[in-house]
């Protein structure tokens, strides 16, 4: 009887390490390699590659670069793919951004894909974080829902089809800044070079037949709040500027279209006050929601020689808080990510891009009276004549 158990204890263990070693050699198959840790994949020729390579698409590509030296040599240029970084253009054009439209973009899905032990994704940041930026119940949430210790005051700041900033990233362009005012003093050595206006970005992006060069120039001001000035030229069809047509998804700021302040800001040449500006001039102009401002020194644009085509320059001026390693209400005004309190078409106001600001029409016009011959009254001939004209 003793014999029978000794029996079956040994059938036991030796099926159990059957099947253990079945599961190891399953899984090092499904990781293509043998008990001698071969990849095959990595033993065919490098012409086979691409050709594999040639037949994925983004997301699957820049995941295989990313496993080995070899790959990412022959597929690391699809991490500069477009649809891996932050969309060009936040807002689709005539259509109020949502959170959920960057959640569903290919650039989302590869961060959610890297994600491991050490990095987690911030919702609106949208970028990968060590662990420690976050707070403990933080990272017990979905990547949609988890936040960054910024708090409320994380996102995205959208300065042109380049350029995104985060908080991170303000702060270094802050410190960047800072190390070239210490350089200021430099010009007495190396001329006024030093001193010169810092271009920080200079881009070109075409939307159909519209044009629109885009240079950047940030500046610490007085009370050390970042501020960046942006030198648009939009050149376009005669005629087609504020059309639906030939409408840009650019913002001015996070809450107006350029197109359409543009247009709304060229109709201040029409205003009957002259020496200053009303109070509907200087709502479209500003926006009230971030006080950033459009100026447009050239309402009229330049007419291109033997073209249909003319050309405006403008330029907006935005101010993204203070110095500080904490976000303020400032910087939390300018971001386009997370997107703003929900706006319908019922709900049009200043956080809707598409609202268009119009000017209101000159009054009627002036009877005749005193108001519109004070200025000449020192004129003799015209006293009597306003005096005749009251005796009739």
């Amino acid at each position: 009887m003793e014999y029978r158990f000794h029996l079956a204890a040994k059938k036991l263990k030796d099926i159990s390490k059957m099947g253990h070693r079945s599961r190891v050699q399953g899984q090092e198959q499904h990781r293509g390699r043998n008990k001698n840790g071969r990849c095959y994949l990595l033993e065919l020729p490098t012409e086979l590659l691409l050709e594999i390579t040639s037949h994925l698409s983004a997301l699957p590509e820049a995941c295989l670069a990313l496993t080995c030296k070899r790959l990412f040599a022959i597929s690391g240029a699809i991490l500069d793919s477009k649809c891996l970084r932050f969309s060009r253009d936040f807002a689709p054009l005539f259509h109020h951004y949502r959170n959920g439209h960057s959640y569903v973009t290919p650039r989302w899905q590869f961060i959610n894909l890297l994600e491991n032990s050490e990095w987690r994704a911030c919702s609106k940041c949208l970028k990968l974080h060590p662990r420690g930026a976050f707070a403990p119940k933080e990272l017990r949430r979905k990547s949609e829902n988890r936040t960054c210790n910024l708090g409320g005051y994380a996102g995205i700041v959208d300065l042109c089809p380049c350029k995104k900033l985060t908080f991170r990233d303000k702060t270094d362009l802050v410190d960047l800044l800072k190390v070239r005012q210490s350089f200021a003093g430099l010009s007495l050595q190396f001329g006024d070079r030093v001193n010169e206006r810092f271009c920080w970005h200079s881009c070109v992006e075409n939307y159909g037949s519209t044009e629109l060069k885009i240079e950047i120039f940030p500046e610490l001001d007085e009370q050390d709040n970042l501020v960046i000035w942006t030198y648009y030229r939009l050149s376009t069809g005669m005629g087609h500027l504020g059309k639906e047509e030939y409408m840009t998804p650019r913002f001015g700021c996070a809450h107006r279209s350029v197109d359409l302040w543009l247009s709304s800001v060229c109709q201040i040449n029409t205003c009957h006050i002259h020496d200053s500006l009303c109070s509907s001039c200087k709502q479209i102009s500003a926006c009230s929601a971030c006080s950033t401002t459009l100026k447009c020194h050239r309402k009229q644009p330049f007419h291109s020689v033997d073209s249909d085509r003319v050309t405006y320059h403008f330029s907006t001026l935005r101010c993204l808080g203070g110095a500080s390693s904490l976000p303020d209400e400032t910087w939390a005004a300018q971001r386009i990510h997370p997107a703003q309190t929900l706006v319908g078409v019922d709900s049009c106001n200043e956080l809707c891009p598409w609202t268009i600001r119009e000017h209101p029409p000159v009054g009627p016009p002036p009877s005749l009276g005193m108001e519109i011959l004070d200025s000449a009254m020192n004129d003799q001939s015209l006293i009597q004549l306003y005096s005749s004209i009251h005796m009739i």
